[in-house]
């Protein structure tokens, strides 16, 4: 094969610009990329573990708090369980105590519910439930232990005697609740075997720190009035002792006309009520007593009043107030008036409390200072004994007046009257009934200074409207 003069004979090389890497260049290069590869791969692990290092610190907390809970949800419902509930209070209160069921809520607020308590043979609690707020239950998660708020009870009616076996329990109350728990409340008490006290009460049992729960205060209110009980462990194990106060309130017996004002103390058991002093008090004045009642197969009341400054005005308008206080006999002169000191015994007997209390009678001497007879002059009326019909109008004014008063459930009887103004002497007896109606005699004598017969004036109406006759 020929070429031309200008061309250069093929060789077998070729010249070119291309770098092709040998093997030393190809392994610098994977060196390189692994390097690369690997920093990249731990800058992402390091910013997966930045971003993953909160949340699994929070898992963990989380998990120990749980864990922390679980331990101390078990704690508790092993701790506060009914059996161990009986238990403890049981070994506190020295009788069997039975708890039917022990329940933890949280709706409407935390309270611990225990439900059918029962103290012995003789006495059972429908529902005690035991609060704790949501701030006392953080505490408790942290390790500080419970704190109790009010234990409310919820129950039946219970009989005097059981109400007695609760209070006779306080003493011994510190051992079984928790030194947290400071006040122990019935909303509505109710006592089913005693009228009189029927209720329904609020109790509260309250403990001062570092004391027992020795003391309740029982409250009851009807109307305007209100009745409070502050009871408190006796000398005598088998009694309580207590001191009353009431305002505008009506005794089981006496006056039928709610009191201003009424003071008291005494002690009562399952057979025995001790009033060892009472004052009663409104705008008729004072009077001050004792009562009490002894159970012996029946129930028998004894006792004594005294008050040296009753105004008998006012007292009868008590007694026997007008509906309308704007009628006008309100404003009308009482059948007598004056200022009565006097002294009486008290008796009553039942077959229960309230039979006796409303079968108890009062008797005794009365003495009236400046007494005034409103509806007749008697002195008139004994001039003219041939003077037929109702006599009426004006009044006697009377040196003094004595009387012997007996008071029962059916009506009250003013006996052995005795009135004296100078010559006139005027005696005999009056009944004042439960409706206020007057029905009663009086012998009028003018003594030496005329020479007339005693004349008989019958005494009718009411103690607001009297009337007098023949």
């Amino acid at each position: 094969m020929s070429y031309g003069g200008s061309d250069m004979p093929p060789t077998h090389f070729a010249i070119t610009t291309v770098n092709v890497p040998d093997r030393l260049d190809l392994r610098d290069m994977d060196d390189r990329n692994q390097a690369e590869e690997d920093t990249r791969q731990r800058s992402f692990d390091g910013a997966v573990f930045r971003a993953w290092a909160p949340r699994l610190l929070l898992i963990g907390v989380l998990a120990l708090i749980a864990f922390a809970i679980f331990e101390g949800v078990d704690t508790w419902r092993t701790a506060l369980s009914a059996p161990q509930l009986s238990q403890r209070l049981s070994n506190a209160l020295g009788v069997p105590v039975i708890v039917g069921s022990s329940q933890f809520t949280t709706s409407p607020a935390p309270q611990l519910v225990l439900g059918k308590v029962s103290f012995g043979q003789d006495l059972v609690l429908d529902e005690i439930a035991v609060g704790v707020s949501y701030k006392q239950l953080g505490q408790v998660l942290q390790g500080r232990g419970w704190s109790w708020g009010e234990a409310v009870i919820n129950t039946h009616p219970l009989t005097l005697e059981q109400c007695h076996t609760l209070i006779g329990m306080l003493p011994k109350s510190a051992a079984a609740f928790p030194k947290t728990l400071s006040t122990v409340r019935f909303p509505r008490l109710e006592v089913a075997d005693e009228p009189w006290l029927a209720g329904p009460w609020e109790v509260t049992v309250s403990r001062r720190a570092g004391a027992s729960m020795n003391t309740a205060v029982a409250v009851i209110r009807k109307d305007k009035g209100s009745l409070q009980l502050d009871l408190a462990a006796a000398d005598d194990p088998a009694a309580v002792a207590f001191q009353l106060e009431a305002h505008e309130w009506q005794l089981p017996f006496g006056p039928g006309f709610p009191l201003e004002e009424v003071v008291g103390s005494g002690e009562v058991s399952a057979n025995r009520v001790n009033l060892a002093q009472f004052s009663v008090g409104g705008n008729f004045g004072a009077i001050k007593g004792q009562i009490t009642g002894v159970r012996d197969g029946a129930w028998t009341f004894s006792g004594s009043t005294e008050s040296d400054s009753v105004d008998l005005a006012a007292l009868i308008r008590s007694i026997a107030l007008p509906p309308n206080p704007d009628d006008a006999a309100a404003d009308a002169p009482t059948v007598i008036q004056g200022t009565a000191a006097f002294s009486g015994r008290f008796d009553g007997r039942g077959k229960t409390i309230d039979e006796a209390i409303s079968a108890i009678r009062l008797e005794g001497p009365v003495h009236v200072r400046n007494p005034v007879l409103t509806g007749i002059n008697l002195g008139y009326a004994a001039t003219r004994p041939t003077v037929a019909g109702v006599t009426s109008g004006g009044s006697t004014r009377f040196t003094a007046l004595d009387a012997v008063i007996l008071t029962g459930p059916s009506q009250t009887v003013f006996r052995e009257i005795r009135a004296h103004a100078g010559a006139l002497a005027a005696y005999g007896e009056v009944n004042l009934r439960l409706d206020h109606s007057l029905a009663g005699h009086l012998h009028v004598d003018l003594g030496e200074t005329r020479v007339l017969a005693p004349i008989r004036v019958a005494v009718r109406g009411t103690v607001l409207k009297p009337e007098f006759g023949r």
